[in-house]
């Protein structure tokens, strides 16, 4: 071979090899970057801790407004059964009353 054959069919071989070692740094510059991206990730997350007690004083909280309602609900059913009971005496005096001709008769309330 001539050398100026030798030096013709080395020059596509040169350009591979330099488009090789472009995309080689150009994909290891990708990989840093992306490496990057990850650790900021990692050091950016918050410790979840003050979360974890935040949830747990919610908890008490809500348990504490649960039990206020639980008793104010009893202690209105415990009053409407109050009302109820005076209501149902009362209609016993009125029927009582009209049966024994004091006033006209009427029925008070659906009680029983």
């Amino acid at each position: 071979m001539k050398p100026l054959q030798l030096g013709l069919s080395l020059i596509p071989v040169a350009i591979i090899v330099i488009a090789l070692i472009g995309w080689v740094v150009t994909l290891r510059g990708n990989i840093d970057a992306a490496m990057e991206s990850i650790q900021a990730l990692q050091e950016s997350q918050y410790d979840d801790t003050d979360l974890v007690e935040r949830v747990q004083e919610l908890d008490i909280e809500m348990a504490d407004k649960v039990a206020d309602v639980t008793t104010r609900q009893a202690v209105v059913e415990n009053e409407m059964r109050q009302i109820m009971s005076d209501h149902e005496g009362f209609a016993d005096v009125l029927y009582e009353l009209g049966e024994s001709g004091l006033i006209e008769r009427r029925e008070y309330g659906n009680y029983k």
